[in-house]
């Protein structure tokens, strides 16, 4: 069961009340600061900008794994996985492919379940390896949409954090009779621009950031569990296979 990582979490409360001790410091009260025009137009241009450029499918998966790394992640499962792996193999050795087939349907791992499949097919153990890398590409290619997804929000946010600027300026210029609305206008001018890059320097690419460091570790862990796989289905001892995937494991722990 993964449990909650409040890291990220901590991390932002204490971006956010640093930016509001300045501002405390400063002299500035916080109310100031919050502006519904400046966070409509800097989040809502944003939010459409990545959806033209990743799609909505795009977007729910980075939400989805943004939320992801407030879990740890359960090496348990992994370390799991590792050890039936190791057993397999020695089950194999005495009742053949045959133990590839029930562990094959109940793995709810595709590339488990494909590696099995095949190798109880008899399939040759350089096929199974091209098959494998080409699941793993696979969940390469989508973790790496994901991180783009929030490198590209990082992106748009302090442009359209400029556009609120503007669009504030517009405003006071066009009441410069009116000295009451002058202030309005100018606080949603400045507001818009740390809306836009307090975002993209807060949350998007610090995010982007930690979830391509998790996402190397996890390629990682999931290129050494298809070589075992690999391993399995070319009859490799239980020794081999278990010595690759300590390493792994405890790498995994480490982290």
């Amino acid at each position: 069961m993964k449990r909650p990582d409040f890291s990220v979490l901590i991390g932002w409360t204490i971006g956010l009340a640093a930016i509001g001790g300045g501002a405390v410091l400063e002299g500035i009260r916080l109310k100031f600061l919050w502006q519904p025009t400046a966070a409509l137009v800097v989040f809502g241009g944003t939010f459409g900008a990545v959806v033209v450029r990743r799609g909505v499918r795009g977007v729910r998966e980075a939400i989805a794994a943004s939320y992801a790394l407030c879990l740890r992640e359960n090496n348990d499962e992994l370390e799991a996985t590792f050890a039936r792996l190791t057993w397999l193999a020695r089950v194999a050795r005495r009742e053949g492919v045959r133990a590839f087939e029930a562990q094959a349907q109940i793995s709810q791992d595709p590339l488990v379940s494909t590696a099995l499949a095949l190798a109880a097919d008899y399939t040759e153990p350089a096929e199974v390896q091209m098959r494998l890398e080409r699941l793993l590409d696979a969940e390469d290619e989508r973790g790496l949409g994901e991180i783009a997804t929030l490198e590209a929000a990082g992106s748009y946010a302090p442009t359209f954090g400029i556009i609120g600027a503007v669009l504030g300026l517009i405003f006071v210029l066009r009441s410069l009779a009116d000295p009451g609305a002058l202030g309005l206008g100018i606080a949603t001018a400045f507001v818009a621009t740390i809306y836009g890059v307090g975002a993209a320097n807060l949350i998007f690419f610090p995010l982007a950031a930690r979830l391509r460091e998790r996402h190397r570790l996890r390629m990682k862990q999931r290129e050494t569990l298809a070589e075992a796989l690999t391993g399995l289905a070319a009859h490799e001892s239980p020794m081999l296979i278990a010595a690759r995937l300590a390493g792994s494991a405890a790498e995994a722990s480490a982290s």
